[in-house]
């Protein structure tokens, strides 16, 4: 068992340093990080966590919260799996993501490459893509889209830029300036569709269909993570 908590520990810590080196060092890696080093003490110091009363219920609280973590990331890239376009949507908003070096990370390029696909099988569709400019950033997210889906063949008149948005509920809440009440899908990755959901209707885009975009294998856990820990900050919106 000793082993086993090792090399769980090794794995998460390594993804999550692999993946803040190959995009951005966020809240999500640095959970996995995080993770990654509680794993490796408790391999560690396994006696002590079997034998010392705090060191027991501090065992049992990490393993049931780490549960339901993982059974609640499981379920919502499932759920994201299924999408519900119909077809006569008027708009699509396509959510950003962060940049690496002003690029789109392998997360972001995912979304967009779904919107392509999307947009090139409803050439009567217009997309909205959003993100803000990072502090360190030269470029918005939604500009780095943009210049993305032009690049990919996408017309440019069929673009709108929302370069104000810095999170998911404010992305749907300027989106909803445009779309009004006309049919709506968004694109994201799979893991972010349920709060995506839940933001679009907070704002007033109801009945919103979605459209899922894989992520790798091994950015998962940090997505996934990073995911939860907005999850939680969003309810904040609820008590707006």
């Amino acid at each position: 068992m000793r082993i086993i908590l090792f090399i769980i520990g090794l794995a998460l810590s390594l993804d999550g340093l692999y993946c803040g080196y190959t995009g951005s060092m966020g809240a999500g890696e640095g959970t996995v990080v995080a993770l990654g080093i509680i794993f490796l003490l408790w391999s560690s110091f396994y006696d002590a966590f079997r034998t010392k009363k705090f060191l027991k219920v501090l065992k049992c609280i990490f393993a049931v919260l780490l549960s339901v973590c993982v059974l609640y990331s499981c379920f919502a890239c499932v759920l994201g799996r299924f999408d519900s376009d119909r077809g006569d949507e008027k708009y699509v908003i396509v959510l950003g993501s962060p940049l690496k070096d002003n690029e789109p990370t392998e997360v972001l390029k995912s979304r967009l490459d779904t919107a392509v696909n999307y947009l090139n099988g409803h050439p009567g569709v217009d997309a909205i893509v959003s993100g803000a400019r990072s502090r360190r950033g030269e470029i918005s997210e939604a500009m780095a889209m943009n210049n993305y889906l032009v690049s990919k063949g996408i017309d440019g008149s069929r673009i709108f830029i929302d370069e104000s948005s810095f999170n998911t509920h404010a992305s749907f809440l300027n989106a909803k300036g445009i779309v009004n009440d006309d049919k709506t899908a968004f694109i994201t990755s799979e893991f972010h569709v349920i709060r995506s959901l839940q933001m679009a209707d907070l704002c007033g885009i109801k009945n919103a269909a979605h459209i899922g975009s894989p992520t790798p294998w091994y950015q998962l856990p940090a997505c996934c993570a990073r995911e939860i820990l907005a999850e939680a900050a969003s309810v904040r919106y609820y008590f707006n």
